[in-house]
């Protein structure tokens, strides 16, 4: 997951620098987007982010990393 998100990251860095006009202004407009859409989904995302914490401590609960060391 970290690794994604590294990748993502880089990207938009790459991105940035590329953009010769890229101002100030289109980059808080973008992140206002952002914020807006993360406030509408809220309810969505907390849902989503709960039911993979309940299926990942379910689901380790039963992982025994002495298996693999076999």
């Amino acid at each position: 997951m970290m690794a994604i998100c590294s990748m993502f990251l880089d990207r938009i860095r790459t991105w940035c620098e590329d953009q010769d006009g890229f101002g100030t202004l289109e980059l808080v407009l973008l992140v206002c987007v952002l914020i807006a859409l993360a406030l509408l989904f809220k309810n969505t995302i907390v849902s989503f982010v709960s039911n993979m914490l309940k299926t990942i401590s379910t689901q380790g609960s039963g992982f025994d990393p002495a298996s693999l060391a076999k």
